[in-house]
């Protein structure tokens, strides 16, 4: 892949995270922060224009004057200051034509999907993360037991066995073959960032009582026991979407009950940059797939803690302290292969009639 198609596809992302943003704020009529998202996509909307234009063998596909047409109409509604008609310009012609030039260049090229050093040192940074995070909870749960005690250096050993533990699974080689084997896949989108799908319980890939689904079992129907953690079209308005239902005005600590690529988590911290978020994960291999094919960036952000907690215990109990100035966000997908404790399963009252539809 030359390094222009790259440039150009790299561009693409950012510049339809903005658009696809622009157009959930003019549905809200935040116009302010609309606009805001408008003015950052002048450049790519530009690049992406010239690119095509320029190369007509390799964007065959799209006439110059389709793309001088979308121009046209964008600039005449920005002029006119009609953003009814500029939102419907932005979803239903510039965001398809965006995603067309990715998907083109997707199936042009041997995109490289997994760079071994870059997920060497994310999952470097990843056990930093974790071990700044389990820091951060503990010091944050009242003390059960005096410190010296038996029982509290019970605590601590079993703690310590936990984080070796972790920390070993978390170093594991990441084997591609074993985790298809296992239900989990990584595919493009047509917005040229990724998206997972990964394998259900048992207990809810089997049948159940009052299910119309029928059983499914990992040697005769491997996708039939898995789900998709995210879509597979335009994925930052989707989770733009999921962390704007989420926000909310004075809240200072956010727990988000499941990583997948964090999609929905880098947006709630776009959205509340100084509030704390704190991300459950019950599956390694979640985390591990998160360091391998997104940037990290929710590494780099010192307000956003990682936790790793297979069982969801420790989320159990952080759900028994006072809860006003805090509020937990539930990503379904990931909910429906975690463990449900009795208070995780309250929060979602409504999971087990979804299931059973």
């Amino acid at each position: 892949m030359n390094e222009k198609l790259h440039t150009l596809f790299l561009s693409n992302i950012k510049l339809l995270a903005y658009v696809d943003r622009a157009i959930c704020c003019f549905r809200m009529s935040m116009y302010d922060r609309a606009l805001e998202m408008i003015s950052l996509t002048g450049d790519g909307i530009s690049g992406i224009c010239d690119a095509v234009i320029k190369d007509r063998d390799y964007f065959s596909d799209f006439s110059t004057e389709s793309v001088e047409e979308i121009l046209t109409k964008l600039l005449d509604a920005k002029q006119s200051r009609d953003y009814t008609l500029l939102a419907d310009l932005y979803e239903m012609q510039l965001a398809p034509f965006i995603c067309s030039v990715q998907e083109t260049i997707i199936k042009r090229e041997d995109l490289l999907v997994f760079d071994e050093d870059s997920y060497k040192k994310n999952i470097k940074t990843m056990r930093a993360k974790i071990d700044v995070s389990m820091l951060r909870y503990d010091a944050d749960l009242p003390a059960a037991t005096e410190p010296g005690s038996e029982a509290y250096l019970a605590h601590e050993d079993e703690r310590e066995r936990f984080r070796v533990n972790r920390n070993a699974l978390l170093e594991e080689p990441m084997l591609p073959e074993q985790l298809l084997a296992q239900g989990y896949t990584v595919e493009f989108t047509s917005s040229g960032l990724m998206t997972l799908r990964a394998p259900l319980p048992a207990t809810d890939a089997d049948e159940q009582p009052g299910s119309k689904r029928k059983a499914k079992t990992a040697s005769t129907d491997k996708a039939a026991g898995s789900i998709y953690l995210h879509t597979n079209m335009r994925v930052i308005n989707e989770g733009f979407m999921l962390a704007g239902s989420w926000y909310s005005k004075g809240i200072a600590e956010y727990d988000v009950v499941g990583l997948g690529l964090g999609y929905h988590a880098a947006e709630l911290v776009n959205l509340a940059p100084s509030a704390r978020i704190n991300v459950y994960e019950s599956d390694m291999n979640i985390i591990k797939l998160y360091c391998a094919f997104t940037d990290a960036g929710l590494l780099m952000d010192q307000n956003v803690f990682i936790i790793y907690d297979p069982d969801m215990q420790l989320l159990e109990k952080k759900l028994e302290e006072d809860r006003k100035s805090r509020k937990v966000c539930i990503h379904y997908p990931s909910f429906r292969r975690m463990p449900h404790t009795p208070k995780l399963s309250e929060l979602v009252p409504w999971s087990g009639l979804v299931e059973k539809c």
